[in-house]
């Protein structure tokens, strides 16, 4: 289980108004004096919001989210219908009374440019890059943060270098979030930190296996199975509430019992990292068998899914999803797609497939699992 706490989103912010100012610096054109003033506020109370809506324990309850809603609807909602929407549009009046009605800030204009929906302003699908792409603060944050508290080292990179080369691109009326030549090492050391954390971090196979436990709990547990559809009933649920829940029915509920007194049950079958098809198809005949060996209540199944980057290896300097290159001379411009090979490489996404085990079916299940996989390579 891994909590998102309030230092993400203040973490986040203030990585946000760095980036932002670093951009600003290395272009000084770019803006006008109050339209900086403007975007940086507006790029703040993003990262200060981007993240409300997550259920108890962030990630690891998404899957008991009421049927059609993610975790960014209830951002949205807990921004529109609470009194978070009141303080965003109080100051909003500040810098309407400031710079006039054309510098108005909402909770609708905070919600439309994280989502990049129903926006006429060009420069507001800059500012969402900031917070939504292959650079963006959020990740910039997390990684960091995570390892730090994790103890571990696969999540650092150098967060002075890449700051530093943010710059844009801007072939015409639209800005486009870039990194100049010399900060490429410093992109291909973020984006590494966050493959081996999610290979060796999120997706480790106790931090899964302990998700699973807390969704089959909730699952028991919830009533109909669910986090609430209304806002303020589901923002009455947080990591307190849930750990109480737990603790409460730690003699009656197998997963609750298995949680608070961390009696895990043992990986039996695991996937390589980048599950091509053939391993795919052997994890499920496996999976299948075991299923009918030893029944569905004896095992736990998991499935993590991720891309290592969502950087296009082909595409135009001027794709929305392009990272541009600036060179040190004029008219060099490039994309990291082209100068990274190290991106290039990076095209197989994560898919890690893992079977757990009860105690009561272990040492049968490992021992069918070895015979199975002797019979597939025989």
């Amino acid at each position: 289980m891994y909590d998102k706490s309030i230092f993400d989103f203040t973490g986040v912010m203030h990585l946000v108004s760095r980036a932002f100012k670093s951009v600003v610096s290395n272009n000084p054109e770019l803006f006008s004096k109050e339209k900086v003033e403007w975007y940086e506020q507006i790029l703040r109370l993003v990262a200060l919001t981007h993240d409300l809506g997550h259920a108890p324990f962030s990630h690891g309850s998404e899957s008991v989210l009421p049927e059609g809603l993610e975790h960014e609807d209830f951002t949205d909602r807990i921004i529109l219908e609470t009194e978070i929407g009141d303080y965003i549009r109080e100051i909003g009046r500040e810098y309407t009374i400031k710079y006039g009605s054309e510098y108005n800030i909402t909770p609708e204009l905070i919600c439309s440019i994280y989502h990049g929906k129903n926006i006429d302003n060009p420069d507001f699908m800059f500012l969402r890059k900031f917070m939504d792409s292959e650079l963006d603060c959020d990740k910039m944050d997390y990684l960091l943060r995570d390892s730090l508290y994790c103890g571990v080292n696969y999540g650092k990179y150098d967060l002075e270098k890449l700051i530093s080369s943010l710059t844009v691109y801007k072939p015409g009326s639209y800005i486009f979030l870039a990194v100049e030549k010399g900060g490429i090492h410093a992109v291909e050391e973020f984006i590494l930190a966050r493959y081996f954390m999610f290979t060796q971090v999120y997706f480790h196979k106790t931090r899964r296996l302990y998700d699973k436990m807390l969704n089959e709990f909730l699952v028991n547990e919830l009533p109909d199975n669910k986090y609430p559809k209304n806002t303020f009933e589901y923002i009455e649920w947080d990591d307190a509430r849930v750990w109480l829940m737990m603790r409460e029915k730690v003699s009656t509920n197998e997963w609750a019992n298995r949680i608070i007194n961390r009696s895990l049950i043992r990986r039996v079958y695991e996937s390589p990292t980048h599950s091509n098809k053939e391993e795919k198809q052997k994890y499920n005949l496996i999976k299948n068998e075991m299923i009918r060996e030893f029944g569905e209540e004896n095992i736990l199944l998991d499935s993590a899914d991720k891309l290592p980057h969502k950087i296009p290896a082909k595409y135009e300097i001027d794709d929305e999803k392009a990272i541009p290159v600036i060179g040190e001379y004029p008219y060099y411009f490039s994309t990291l797609s082209d100068e990274s090979e190290i991106i290039k490489k990076m095209t197989e996404p994560i898919n890690i497939l893992r079977i757990y085990a009860k105690e009561q079916i272990l040492k049968d299940a490992e021992e069918f699992i070895q015979q199975k996989i002797k019979d597939m390579n025989d």
